[in-house]
């Protein structure tokens, strides 16, 4: 016999009709009674169940007893990881934990927790009024200086020089690594290293911008900065030790955002204090009557705090007390951001 018709008869006893797989099985009222205590009972009783049912009806195949079990709802159905409750409506004690998840854990937590899919999440909390996105602690960079009016740069330089502190200011690795294949620390190490003074340091004059140990023009500053150390100075200070630099300089690379942290998000206990004792700092004649009124309650917001300070960085700011308009879209834009805006601007001219 030849290999060709091997395969044939290969395949025709392959897919031959087998015998006894649609035949009908009359269930009783004592069969069903025995298939559901044993499966209720243990998994040694529930084979001991089916043994005495097949011993009752020879005929009868252990995947029709199966099916009879499935029927009755003794079978726990399986699914895949993750989809167990797929198709499951959701219920009132689901929308409640849905609710208290929202806001505080990710998408993907929430799924996984209640083990429905992204998409499923995503609805329901759509329709129960919801957004997926996470409030997290704290306030960002970009939200608080839109909202008092200061540029990016000065709220970076901020945190840079200790006067608002952030939730996480540990420097991540993978900025590390950039700055090593950028070739500035190799520069800096080449010029004796980047100190208060030297080229690095030559375009911000000010105290204020300088570390608190450092600042010479606010004996405020040096007390605050004396008494207290932060958990991001001995962090940075471990950050110089392995790159071989000072903290002025791991200061310096923060300000200019070459170092970068892992949650940068300003901490409220920190901005609180910094109204408190910095207040000077924030122009009153930019900010907006609710920003002023929640600054005042909430942050206990001191104008006249740290006007030593202020007083340096004031003629910084004298372009932003004029307000102009755009003539295409209409936005009212303060200060020398408005020529910006206004090469950007797509709007067509009214």
């Amino acid at each position: 016999m030849e290999r060709s018709e091997l395969w044939m008869r290969i395949r025709r006893l392959k897919n031959s009709p087998r015998t006894g797989m649609t035949r009908h099985c009359a269930w009783g009222a004592k069969d069903d009674e025995l298939l559901q205590e044993g499966y209720r009972a243990s998994a040694t009783k529930k084979r001991k169940a089916i043994q005495e049912l097949r011993k009752r009806h020879p005929d009868w195949s252990a995947n029709s007893i199966w099916k009879r079990a499935s029927r009755l709802g003794l079978v726990r159905k399986k699914f895949t990881k993750g989809q167990e409750r797929l198709f499951q409506r959701w219920s009132e004690d689901d929308d409640q934990e849905l609710l208290s998840l929202a806001g505080e854990k990710t998408l993907s937590f929430i799924a996984k927790f209640l083990h429905r899919s992204h998409n499923s999440v995503r609805c329901r909390l759509g329709w129960l009024g919801k957004r997926t996105r996470t409030q997290y602690d704290g306030f960002a960079r970009r939200t608080l200086a839109e909202q008092l009016h200061m540029g990016r740069k000065t709220i970076q330089k901020l945190i840079a020089r200790g006067l608002l502190e952030v939730q996480d200011p540990r420097i991540t690795r993978k900025s590390i690594s950039e700055l090593k294949g950028s070739g500035i620390l190799s520069t800096m190490h080449m010029v004796g290293e980047a100190l208060p003074g030297s080229a690095m340091d030559s375009d911000d004059s000010s105290s204020w911008t300088q570390p608190p140990e450092a600042a010479q023009g606010s004996s405020e500053l040096i007390s605050e900065s004396s008494a207290e150390v932060s958990r991001a100075k001995r962090v940075w200070a471990e950050v110089g030790k392995k790159l071989d630099i000072s903290e002025v300089s791991v200061r310096k690379l923060i300000e200019q955002s070459r170092l970068r942290m892992y949650d940068p998000r300003i901490t409220e206990d920190s901005f609180r204090s910094f109204c408190r004792r910095y207040g000077a700092l924030i122009n009153e004649t930019f900010l907006d009557r609710e920003t002023r009124a929640w600054l005042r309650g909430s942050m206990d917001w001191n104008p006249t705090a740290g006007q030593e300070i202020a007083a340096e960085v004031a003629p910084g700011k004298v372009h932003a007390l004029q307000v102009r308009t755009c003539s295409r879209c209409g936005r009212l834009v303060r200060g020398n951001g408005f020529f910006r805006h206004k090469k950007r601007c797509r709007a067509k001219p009214h």
